[in-house]
């Protein structure tokens, strides 16, 4: 029995319960949509906005550091303060940056509202597990944040065809406008049903541990993102990603001596917790080679149209969003652990299977093998974010929730800039090519062999991961 187990607050009502459901998924599912939709208006907002397309990257990459660099001071201050406030004036400050981003006119003031959007996205983000959690019950803890893993997935999914439909027929602003009108119907709901919580514990807020963490993060990603355009020995790239490790490092120092830490150490003291951390990065950057790597398989050694493409780069997303509440159910009736680690499993056998791919494998083939992945994705992140949340205390539970997303972003952001440049080594050194943009047909499915089994093997360490502290934790005899 964990630490949540124990909570002497009353439940919500059931009525409640679901209505506070409505309002975070609406938050995930919006923030999820906004940071998909945007990839698919890129070529437009080249043409429209009249600007370069390195400078245009930033429109995302801009909405990705404001999210991932704030995850955890938004933990941290829905400690001190309470989630319910903090959660609504996180969703309308995505709103109202939504808003603004329809209205930029240029992409410089673009960029800069997206900070914005990115500000209040990361708090719906981070509070968002935790306030579902706190409206429901111990034993439906798993199907609830399946259901909120299903809302990240459905939006995953939607972006691309929302954004298709909305850029054909209203035009590039309505991508962020949409936003609008359903946000301002979450908060009006929100500021009524949204259960109030545990109260805030006080304090101060870590200023200094903070800043360590955003900059950090922000050049780390910033330089991984990099790598694939200046390349790993860019002396740009090596300055970036070694600032920001030393800085991440000098706010894990800063954790233990200060008196008000951004993210409580005792948290990591608490093995299942520590291992559903670790477990959820190697799953998800582990992951990401398919998410980068199938659709150049798909369009370079296939030759498929980039329509076809895109339907079968649903699958994982799709299966996820479809399977995430059933597995979160399975978790609360077995174990959390045994789903997570079951889930994992697959997900690295789904990769292994990706290394068989051919020059001549028929596209109907490939549905197959994502398939095995995405219902490994689904059990994994059901099992293994309910394994988590139980683990950390009722006064911890803001911060766990951040965690658990903060994973989720640095997995995808380092695992695809990593994995890229691995695959484009690859290349470069078989096929003896000046770039991998050079690089197409047969001669490359090698590489990405190689690189789908390596992330296979990453994945199954996770599966070590998960069971270990079960496996520590058995009396010798």
């Amino acid at each position: 029995m964990t630490a949540t187990d124990l909570d002497d607050n009353p439940q919500p009502a059931v009525a409640t319960r679901w209505a506070t459901m409505a309002v975070v998924a609406s938050g995930v599912f919006m923030a999820t949509l906004d940071a998909s939709i945007v990839n698919v208006s890129l070529p437009t907002l080249v043409r429209e906005l009249d600007a370069p397309f390195d400078r245009v990257q930033w429109v995302t990459l801009a909405y990705v550091i404001a999210i991932t660099s704030l995850l955890l001071p938004a933990g941290r201050l829905a400690q001190m303060r309470g989630a319910k406030r903090l959660y609504l004036f996180g969703f309308l400050v995505f709103t109202i940056g939504s808003l603004l981003c329809g209205l930029a006119p240029n992409v410089g003031l673009l960029i800069a509202v997206r900070v914005v959007q990115g500000i209040g996205g990361s708090i719906a983000q981070a509070l968002g597990p935790a306030l579902v959690v706190s409206a429901f019950p111990p034993s439906e803890r798993g199907k609830a944040i399946g259901f909120i893993l299903s809302a990240v997935s459905i939006g995953l999914v939607s972006g691309p065809v929302v954004g298709g439909l909305i850029l054909g027929s209203l035009g590039w602003p309505f991508i962020f406008l949409i936003n609008v009108p359903i946000g301002v119907a979450a908060i009006s709901l929100g500021a009524r049903i949204l259960p109030e919580g545990a109260q805030g514990t006080g304090g101060r807020f870590d200023l200094r541990g903070a800043a360590f963490l955003t900059i950090g993060l922000t050049l780390l990603v910033v330089g991984l993102n990099r790598i694939q355009t200046l390349g790993l020995s860019s002396p740009i790239v090596i300055l970036l990603v070694a600032t920001g490790i030393a800085l991440l490092l000098a706010f894990g120092w800063w954790q233990t001596r200060t008196r008000w830490p951004t993210i409580q150490p005792a948290m990591f003291r608490v093995p299942d917790f520590t291992a559903s951390m670790l477990a959820g990065y190697l799953a998800f950057a582990g992951a990401a080679t398919q998410i980068l790597l199938l659709p150049f398989y798909l369009q370079r050694v296939l030759e498929l149209p980039v329509q076809q493409v895109g339907l079968l780069m649903v699958t994982v997303p799709a299966l996820m969003g479809l399977l995430g509440t059933p597995a979160g159910m399975l978790a609360d009736r077995t174990s959390s652990r045994t789903v997570g680690a079951l889930g994992i499993g697959l997900v690295a056998v789904g990769l292994a299977l990706l290394t068989t791919l051919a020059a001549d494998t028929a596209p109907w083939a490939v549905v197959p093998r994502l398939a095995v992945i995405g219902i490994g994705m689904a059990m994994f992140n059901s099992g293994n974010a309910s394994m988590l949340m139980g683990s950390a205390a009722a006064e911890h539970r803001n911060q766990a929730s951040a965690v658990l997303a903060l994973a989720r972003n640095m997995a995808q952001a380092t695992g695809q800039a990593l994995w890229g440049t691995i695959w484009a080594s690859i290349v470069v050194l078989q096929l003896g090519v000046p770039g991998p943009d050079a690089a197409a047909g047969p001669d490359t499915v090698s590489a990405f062999q190689i690189v789908f089994g390596a992330a296979g093997a990453v994945v199954l360490l996770g599966v070590v991961v998960t069971v270990a502290p079960l496996l520590a934790s058995r009396p010798e005899r």
